[in-house]
C-alpha cells in the first residue's frame, strides 16, 4: 500500500498538502497544494492575481469570502465553493469570520502573476 496519511483537521490554519508542510498535520506532495484556514482574523489581498499553469479552488466550510473576479464581486458562503481557472484574475476582498476554508491548487507550481495597475498621477 502506498503511504497513507490521515489526521483530524486542526484548530489553527496550516498547509495540509504541499512541498514543505510546517507540522505533522500536513502531507508532503509535489503535485497538490491544500491550505486550511481556521481563523477569527480575516485577510484580504490588495492586488488581483492569476495563475499561469494551475487551477485554484476555495471551499468555504464556515464564514464567507468576498472575492473579486475580473472586476466583479461575489460572496461565497458556507458549504459553497468557487474555482479560478488558469489565467482568471481574482483576489480575496474580505473574509467574514469566524472562517474555515480550504484552498486547493493543482498542479503545485509557482505561477502567480499580479494584475498590472495603471499608474496614478
Amino acid at each position: 500500500m502506498a503511504r497513507f496519511h490521515h489526521r483530524p483537521l486542526p484548530d489553527f490554519s496550516t498547509l495540509l498538502s504541499g512541498r514543505m508542510p510546517p507540522d505533522d498535520v500536513g502531507f508532503q506532495s509535489e503535485r497538490l497544494w491544500i491550505w486550511y484556514h481556521n481563523t477569527n482574523d480575516g485577510w484580504a489581498e490588495p492586488i488581483p492575481h492569476a495563475h499561469q499553469a494551475s487551477d485554484e479552488c476555495f471551499i468555504v466550510l464556515r464564514g464567507s469570502l468576498i472575492v473579486e473576479v475580473e472586476g466583479e464581486l461575489f460572496t461565497i458562503g458556507p458549504r459553497e465553493f468557487c474555482c479560478f481557472p488558469i489565467g482568471v484574475y481574482h483576489r480575496i476582498v474580505e473574509v467574514k469570520t469566524p472562517a474555515e476554508t480550504l484552498m486547493l491548487r493543482s498542479p503545485l507550481v509557482t505561477d502567480k502573476i499580479y494584475q498590472q495597475t495603471p499608474d496614478v498621477p
